[in-house]
């Protein structure tokens, strides 16, 4: 499914969600209603009214159990965040320079070139202010994921500069609306599109769609776009669902869910990272 589909369908689905609550809360008016008629036709015993009565409260019930049925099929499945936090800035500074990045990229990991190491260093800064996340706490996360090789596997099968897995994708496609409304915010999956629309030449090859996750991992070993784009965009979900105004304790926060292991290990992988965003 490709955007302007997943737009048309999410529309419909959208309208169809508010025409079915709508009669539902109409069925629960009418059913509350027939009841206090029931009640006034006891006190004053008319049997034949209390029969057609009875047979209308029946078929409310009915109706309502019916349209109720229909409107679990919308619970939502996915990742919400909200939209306000999703939209918000969330760089503490833009005072950094290329050649800084550069440096760092090539102190930390001699095994990179100088090439390579430059490509990282622009599409990251690039990435982050498209998507309003910190440039540096970006870079320091990419080095406690990956040290900057773009070819990293992980024992657990992690792959990619940021060192995604099948859940990690999916959180992203969803997103990006790729399973349509039910799983994530119709307003957040458009803001997301719109930037990739206005920021990335080609952004068409961002979508995985229904490639399986064999299928992925290839795309995020050789695609350097693919795994910063996705890291960016999950990062910036973190950051959206723990917002705080001290933005240092948001990035600590945004970080656990980004690491996600259990245990202990989550907490001392994003005080590392804030250590490495501190050096930067």
């Amino acid at each position: 499914m490709d955007f302007l589909s997943f737009s048309c369908i999410a529309i419909i689905e959208r309208n169809l969600l508010h025409v079915t609550l709508i009669l539902e809360t109409f069925c629960k008016l009418l059913f509350s209603f027939s009841l206090t008629i029931i009640t006034m036709m006891q006190k004053i015993n008319s049997l034949k009214n209390m029969r057609i009565l009875k047979k209308l409260l029946g078929i409310l019930i009915f109706t309502q159990l019916f349209l109720s049925a229909s409107l679990a099929s919308y619970i939502p499945e996915g990742y919400f965040v909200s939209h306000e936090d999703m939209i918000r800035n969330y760089q503490i500074t833009r005072e950094y320079s290329k050649r800084d990045f550069l440096s760092y990229i090539l102190e930390q990991n001699p095994a990179v070139t100088v090439a390579e190491a430059t490509l990282i260093t622009e599409r990251v800064i690039e990435v982050a202010e498209l998507f309003e996340v910190d440039a540096k706490l970006f870079l320091a996360l990419i080095r406690m994921e990956s040290n900057f090789i773009r070819e990293a596997v992980s024992p657990t099968g992690a792959v990619g500069l940021t060192q995604f897995t099948s859940i990690g994708a999916q959180e992203v496609s969803d997103q990006l609306g790729q399973r349509g409304p039910s799983y994530a915010s119709l307003h957040n999956t458009l803001y997301l599109n719109n930037i990739l629309l206005d920021g990335m030449p080609d952004w068409s090859h961002l979508w995985l769609r229904e490639r399986s996750w064999t299928q992925q991992k290839l795309l995020f070993l050789d695609d350097l776009d693919l795994s910063l784009v996705y890291g960016a965009i999950l990062l910036k979900v973190y950051l959206a669902k723990n917002f705080q105004d001290d933005l240092i304790t948001n990035y600590y926060e945004a970080l656990v869910d980004y690491n996600g292991e259990p245990g202990e290990r989550k907490y001392w992988y994003a005080r590392t990272i804030l250590k490495f965003y501190d050096e930067i």
